[in-house]
């Protein structure tokens, strides 16, 4: 088949497959059926994996991508991102327009029922949460970090980076051996240096950062063991030795309101630092009560204060 003209900036590239479809040879209508049929999974593969799964060579698949206009594999995959994003972008933008919009005099105002919303959905995240949570999960992860020689937390960008030196900041206090990595860089290069007995922590809100995916990966060959505090059905949630369910809310929230999943991931967190805590008993009590007295003349006692805090 004839070569078509190369894809534009502004051309996207499923319409295209869909119109190519009746003249393409049989191995290139094998590989425009996997894009078409899976995009979001194809944007996460490699040449190599595609060749593998459809039984065809590495140079097909190149001479796929330019036949479609593409320069190659890598702008195929980048097109696709931007193409879905969009896609994506409108579909979100349609559900906001469907759900009632704040009134904005109303928000500075300070109307109650804004409040109620954000709050509505916070206690919504945390009940499910609560009730999809798998105490022997929580417990596996719980045990494996008590007896963990090393303890790795990692999370990417926003919330989850946050969340991780959260769980930093939960577990050292307990005496378990624990750093935390924000930095893609460092989070692959800390992972190559685990080995059996240690134990890797995944904070992620969607699951799918390719950063976390590679470490875990990295991991997971050195034979540590890989916790994940995300959603379940994730690549990074399926992929992980021991997951904590925290999923995402079928209904969305509004464009202006914080996303509530991370109020039920410190729940999960501050569930398994209860639990290590148990594990680890007199160990624990010790170590909470010198963290507490190096730090008690700064500010004196707080009568109603946790010793965790």
């Amino acid at each position: 088949m004839s070569q078509p003209a190369k894809l534009t900036d502004g051309g996207d590239v499923l319409p295209r497959l869909k119109s190519m479809m009746e003249s393409m040879t049989r191995s290139d209508l094998k590989i425009a059926k996997l894009i078409l049929n899976s995009p979001n999974e194809f944007v996460r593969s490699s040449v190599r994996s595609v060749a593998t799964d459809l039984g065809l060579s590495e140079p097909t698949v190149m001479r796929f991508c330019r036949t479609i206009g593409c320069e190659g594999f890598k702008d195929l995959k980048f097109r696709l991102i931007q193409e879905l994003a969009l896609a994506q972008a409108m579909t979100d933008q349609r559900e906001r327009a469907a759900r009632p919009a704040p009134v904005l005099e109303d928000v500075a105002a300070g109307d109650g029922l804004v409040g109620d919303r954000i709050f509505d959905t916070i206690v919504e995240a945390l009940t499910r949460t609560r009730d999809t949570l798998v105490e022997n999960d929580l417990l596996a992860a719980a045990a494996a970090i008590a007896k963990a020689g090393r303890v790795v937390v990692y999370g990417i960008g926003g919330s989850s980076a946050a969340l991780a030196t959260e769980i930093h900041n939960r577990l050292f206090r307990l005496d378990v051996s624990v750093m935390v990595f924000t930095d893609g860089y460092a989070q692959r290069m800390s992972a190559s240096i685990l080995s059996e007995g240690d134990v890797a922590i995944f904070l992620s809100s969607t699951g799918r950062p390719r950063e976390l995916q590679e470490s875990m990966e990295l991991a997971k060959y050195y034979k540590a063991t890989c916790v994940a505090i995300t959603d379940g059905e994730s690549p990074l949630g399926r992929d992980a030795d021991i997951c904590l369910h925290v999923g995402l809310s079928a209904s969305g929230v509004e464009e202006f309101q914080p996303n509530p999943m991370r109020f039920a991931q410190l729940f999960v967190i501050d569930r398994l630092a209860y639990a290590v805590a148990t594990l680890l008993g007199e160990r624990a009590h010790l170590t909470l009560r010198r963290t507490r007295g190096s730090v008690a003349w700064l500010h004196g006692i707080a009568p109603q204060q946790p010793i965790g805090d």
